[in-house]
């Protein structure tokens, strides 16, 4: 197989591997109606998966640096399919959440190994805006097609609660094949350490490292908040009642992300960076204004620039992250990278879904977009006033 056709195969996995970790996420609410359980519980069931994130990412997330990429991606391609399977016969919210934290372990090794695979299969080695751009345009596609599928085929197909999974896991048989026969990229094999280790930043990218995992975490407590509790602002915000409603909005969001990514890729990554969070900053105004006069209109046209803002910002935090990466290093500043992405995604929606038992749900989403749009903010003046080679190249 050429390194062109792996590389396609390899962005491919990525899709594949976030959709399947995302493939639950409208039917949260199904299971919350089936067992009766709280939004708080919901919060828990989908953040859960970053403690599978963190512990793979501080476990194995460098290992690829040294026993190769195929070694590490085809283990988590399998794990996410038991995740998968084990989510499709749960039968009450322990076993949600195991297949969860599975979901957790195969994006925690997957993606992060995936992503340094991408650089090293381009042809050009400093192409680092256009493999930015290819990775994020898979974990976005990932992201947005997973709660479009599953809500659809929930609210359309038979089987709510078992289809989606099963065409997840048709996807994930797809891309083995590529990614079994793909070259491996890494020839210098180091000594195999399975442990538990301190992700190491080099201190020569450190700086520019911080202010990327910043910028992306920025724009992931937006995006992971509309995720976890998708379903839960459609039923609870808007008073509709769809499975496929909450997939739409959850898909809405990175759908502008992705086109946001592909209309302006001619931007600098400072500039990326920059106009994303302010579009973020300017989407979360609109979002308390759509709370405040109860406006579904104006809630889906913040929504929609959330989602031009966050992909802005993501591309260019990963851009900026591909550049300054050591090529010995890379697996492990992606796993750092990651790390910022999932703590993002994830620690927002804990706070708003158990702020929702004491201050309603209405109230903690507007305590949530104040402070998301004041991490907006402070992330524009950093950008503004930085001097780091590495951002202003």
């Amino acid at each position: 197989m050429t390194k062109d056709v792996a590389f396609r195969y390899v962005a491919a996995a990525i899709a594949v591997i976030v959709l399947g970790a995302n493939t639950p996420i409208p039917l949260f609410t199904v299971y919350q109606s089936a067992w009766h359980f709280t939004t708080g519980t919901l919060t828990v069931v989908y953040a859960i998966y970053s403690v599978g994130v963190v512990a793979t990412v501080m476990l194995v997330g460098p290992l690829s640096d040294a026993v190769g990429r195929k070694r590490v991606l085809l283990p988590a391609i399998a794990t996410m399919a038991l995740g998968l399977v084990t989510c499709m016969l749960a039968t009450n919210v322990a076993a949600l959440i195991a297949g969860r934290v599975l979901q957790g372990v195969a994006i925690g090794a997957g993606t992060t190994t995936a992503v340094a695979a991408l650089g090293e299969l381009h042809p050009d080695g400093k192409a680092h805006a256009q493999v930015a751009l290819v990775a994020t345009l898979a974990t976005v596609a990932g992201l947005a097609g997973g709660p479009l599928v599953a809500g659809l085929l929930a609210q359309f197909g038979p089987w709510p609660t078992v289809l989606p999974y099963v065409v997840s896991l048709s996807a994930l048989a797809f891309v083995v094949y590529g990614v079994a026969r793909m070259p491996e990229t890494v020839t210098a094999r180091g000594p195999v350490e399975l442990r538990f280790r301190r992700i190491a930043i080099p201190a020569e990218a450190r700086a520019p490292f911080f202010l990327a995992t910043y910028v992306e975490m920025t724009a992931y407590a937006v995006a992971g908040t509309f995720a976890g509790l998708g379903g839960s602002f459609t039923r609870d915000l808007l008073h509709i009642e769809s499975h496929a409603a909450a997939g739409l909005l959850v898909a809405l969001l990175f759908v502008a992300s992705t086109t946001a990514q592909v209309a302006l890729r001619s931007l600098s990554l400072k500039r990326s960076m920059l106009l994303g969070l302010a579009l973020i900053a300017g989407g979360l105004v609109a979002l308390n204004a759509a709370l405040a006069s109860a406006s579904t209109v104006v809630f889906f046209v913040a929504t929609t620039v959330l989602g031009f803002g966050h992909g802005l910002a993501y591309v260019g935090s990963q851009e900026l992250t591909d550049r300054i990466a050591p090529p010995a290093r890379r697996a492990e500043v992606f796993s750092g990278f990651q790390l910022g992405l999932y703590l993002g995604a994830t620690l927002p929606a804990l706070l708003v879904g158990f702020g929702t038992a004491a201050i309603g749900f209405h109230a903690a989403t507007a305590w949530f977009a104040s402070a998301a749009f004041a991490l907006a903010i402070i992330g524009i003046g950093w950008l503004t006033f930085t001097r780091q080679a590495a951002v202003t190249a």
